[in-house]
């Protein structure tokens, strides 16, 4: 997909780059004026962001503003969202059909809000099973893309056909015999091992992909075979759905099987939710903000269960990069500088610091996380820590640039 090829460059963006989030979904009334609400908002953050510049790069600020604004004047295509990174030698588009928030910055490459939709929109999949075969599809960002290169097919060619089985005397009719059952027989070993290979096809289509879930479509009896072949741990992430579509559109295929991952998606996160808030023990799982920040930043995190939609701020170190929710000005580790940071552009930072993956729940498991402190997360050592905060250690990573 051309976005995931351009999400993986994102970081390495030489800095500075004017970073700007814009809301460009139609259907918000601000965006039914002439001229359009996002570039209304464009044009007045952005002369608020080069005024907060040293005079020497205010007019940079305002020369990529203006890229900007005569690239969306002139290239105007629908979307929800909008993202931009543009410097002196840096120019990435996304075009993204899932909402965002309007936001500015100038600097570094501003990745937080990204990874917060990134993590909120994963990867979902589906696989359509007919007689002939398998058509492979994936759901990212509010589009749909078929897997040519997974496709799986039967064939047919060297079947023996059991109305051709006939008997060995000339002129007799025969509906039954050993012929007509070796060659049932045959096609049933035939559909098992098609299931069998399909089911193995999946998983490394999940695993590669990082897909889940994965809805099954097809005859009941057909990928219940399949889903059966599977490992424990492919099947859980398999919803079925016992329904035969006919050879459609990608389109059409989205529109039938969004609710299915919606609610297998809201579900899941309920029952995430659940586990954790009742996993008294310490040792497994921790709630709330400050407990959550504490075991992070010491490396005993393996996964963040954030209710989407956290607020919040925190304060963090210039020097050693700590992050708490004191409201004392100095690190207490090491005693430097800290400044105001919100939860929702802090967290993204330090779990991509740690190697720590984000679960965004919604819903009723966003309302129930948030009764428990909007926030928690699995405890548990990782293989390969990616950093871990020590007392006076100074990193470069952690220091803020505005």
């Amino acid at each position: 997909m051309p976005v995931a090829s351009a999400v993986s460059r994102l970081p390495h963006l030489a800095p500075p780059v004017l970073t700007a989030y814009l809301d460009t979904n139609p259907a918000n009334p601000r965006n039914q004026s002439t001229p359009r609400g996002y570039m209304i908002w464009l044009k007045s953050a952005g002369r608020a962001l080069a005024r907060e510049q040293r005079p020497e790069l205010q007019k940079q600020v305002r020369r990529e503003l203006g890229r900007i604004a005569a690239h969306i004047r002139g290239n105007f295509a629908q979307s929800r969202g909008l993202v931009v990174f543009a410097g002196p030698d840096v120019w990435e588009e996304l075009r993204l059909q899932v909402p965002v928030r309007d936001e500015l910055h100038w600097g570094k490459p501003s990745l937080q809000q990204l990874a917060w939709v990134l993590d909120e929109h994963r990867v979902r999949g589906a696989v359509l099973v007919d007689p002939t075969g398998a058509r492979f599809f994936r759901f990212w960002l509010g589009r749909v893309t078929e897997d040519e290169q997974v496709a799986l097919s039967i064939d047919k060619s060297q079947w023996r056909i059991p109305h051709l089985v006939g008997p060995s005397t000339s002129g007799v009719s025969k509906q039954y015999g050993v012929q007509r059952n070796r060659v049932s027989a045959r096609e049933q070993a035939q559909r098992e091992r098609f299931a069998s290979e399909l089911a193995k096809r999946i998983a490394r289509w999940m695993a590669q992909q990082e897909i889940s879930p994965v809805v099954l479509v097809g005859e009941p009896k057909q990928i219940e075979g399949v889903r059966a072949a599977m490992a424990e741990r492919s099947r859980e992430q398999v919803v079925l759905l016992p329904k035969v579509l006919p050879r459609t559109s990608p389109a059409d295929v989205q529109r039938e099987l969004e609710p299915v991952l919606r609610e297998w998606e809201r579900n899941y996160e309920v029952e995430e939710v659940e586990s954790l808030v009742s996993a008294h023990d310490p040792a497994r799982a921790v709630l709330g903000i400050d407990e959550t920040l504490h075991q992070l930043q010491r490396g005993r995190v393996r996964e963040l269960v954030i209710a989407r939609g956290l607020k919040g701020t925190a304060r963090q170190c210039l020097n050693c990069g700590w992050v708490d929710r004191s409201g004392d000005p100095v690190c207490p580790l090491c005693g430097s500088e800290r400044r105001s940071r919100t939860l929702r552009t802090v967290i993204p930072e330090l779990a991509s610091a740690f190697g720590v993956p984000m679960e965004i729940v919604a819903g009723d498991a966003a309302t129930r996380l948030r009764d428990a402190g909007g926030i928690g997360a699995w405890l548990g050592r990782r293989k390969k820590p990616a950093r871990v905060l020590e007392r006076k250690t100074a990193s470069e990573e952690a220091r803020l640039s505005s």
